[in-house]
């Protein structure tokens, strides 16, 4: 499709993903002294996908073979879509911030179905994609990079801040009313300063943007 792509792109997005992938585990670890569980599963899938990625973009750094990494996405996919209907019994008809996530999963893993184009994409700076093999439609690749893009402009323009991690009917947001500081869920009472910083909601939701954006740009690069 496209054939003059420089080669530095590939790596400033790879470097991008591996970013977000290490913010999430940031996250993570930032959450284990206060023993809160909420946004952790998105904080997972982000650092799965964060590296699974990076080594899509800059194939030196891929590692693993493709059948765990299938494994690892079928999971995640199955475990948001599991979330989303448990959200929407509990709170009603709403859009829940797990069904993104389950859309991601399917991205990702409808990359991993279809290897010859996103390998082809990472390995050289110009786009000379094989025609052999099967490949992904590109409707398809269309309305999951659409839908890609369209959740990061949301994400970033919504005033619910942290959302795109925790769901506006987490309990910071239910029983306070709003996404401060201090009612965020990654946040107990003795956190420090740089723990709040690093958990401010404003930077999860950059985290999920750029995850979006790199996906949706890589689906391009495959049809």
């Amino acid at each position: 499709m496209l054939t003059t792509t420089p080669s530095w792109l590939y790596y400033f997005f790879g470097s991008l993903m591996l970013a977000v992938a290490a913010y999430g585990l940031m996250l993570l670890i930032l959450a284990l002294p206060t023993r809160r569980t909420l946004g952790w599963d998105v904080d997972i899938s982000h650092a799965f996908m964060g590296v699974s990625m990076a080594g899509m973009f800059v194939t030196q750094w891929s590692f693993g073979p493709h059948a765990v990494w299938e494994l690892i996405f079928a999971v995640l996919l199955i475990w948001f879509l599991v979330r989303s209907i448990q959200s929407i019994q509990r709170w009603g008809l709403h859009l829940s911030h797990f069904l993104i996530h389950a859309v991601m999963s399917f991205a990702m893993l409808s990359m991993y179905w279809f290897p010859m184009q996103a390998r082809g994409a990472a390995s050289t700076g110009s786009m000379s994609m094989s025609s052999a093999g099967p490949r992904l439609d590109p409707g398809l690749a269309f309305l999951l990079a659409f839908t890609l893009f369209a959740s990061a402009i949301f994400t970033l323009a919504s005033p619910n801040k942290g959302a795109s991690h925790h769901g506006t009917h987490g309990p910071a947001f239910v029983m306070s009313g709003t996404n401060s500081a201090a009612n965020h869920p990654h946040e107990g009472p003795s956190s420090g300063g740089i723990a709040v910083i690093v958990s401010a909601p404003v930077l999860e939701d950059i985290s999920h943007a750029v995850m979006c954006v790199g996906m949706g740009f890589m689906l391009i690069l495959m049809i």
